[in-house]
């Protein structure tokens, strides 16, 4: 027979090219080599052979893969863990900066005297923003311009 090794039996050598000729390569045998045992790699099916040396060394790649595997994704988490960490630093850095300079300005504010200014320092800068709008509007309006038109064009200026 063509294209079979001369060790293997007829048997196993036209079942696993049948299987493959009729859609079945599912039966086809994949836990181990085909032959007899004798002419596997490994040491550890061989009854003359102590293979007690092969079989430690065997578990000991397959112990080094799983612990690799598993330690994939603890070092994704501990990356990502990391991360986080080191924004919230910079966040909190950042928010006593803005603490810092908010002080500054309340405290120059206040030796300014005015209490217009004061307040005007001591909004928030979505109220400052909805100030200098109600501003704006209000001297629109006064000049006989339409106020939405000013609000558009606010809005316009501000995002754009």
């Amino acid at each position: 027979m063509r294209g079979t090794p001369s060790y293997l039996t007829v048997a196993e050598g036209t079942l696993p090219a049948d299987s493959m000729v009729k859609g079945l390569s599912g039966m086809a045998r994949t836990s181990a080599p085909p032959g007899p045992n004798m002419f596997d790699a490994g040491a550890s099916s061989k009854v003359g052979v102590n293979n007690q040396p092969y079989n430690n060394e065997r578990m000991m790649q397959q112990n080094i893969l799983q612990n690799t595997a598993a330690a994939a994704p603890q070092a994704n988490v501990g990356a990502t863990q990391r991360v986080r960490k080191e924004q919230l630093v910079m966040d909190n850095a950042e928010f006593k900066a803005n603490s810092f300079a908010e002080q500054r300005k309340s405290e120059v504010m206040d030796v300014l005297g005015s209490p217009n200014t004061l307040a005007m320092g001591n909004m928030s800068p979505p109220e400052a923003a909805q100030f200098r709008q109600n501003i704006a509007t209000g001297k629109a309006m006064s000049m006989g311009i339409n106020p939405d038109l000013v609000a558009e064009e606010v809005s316009a200026r501000r995002y754009g």
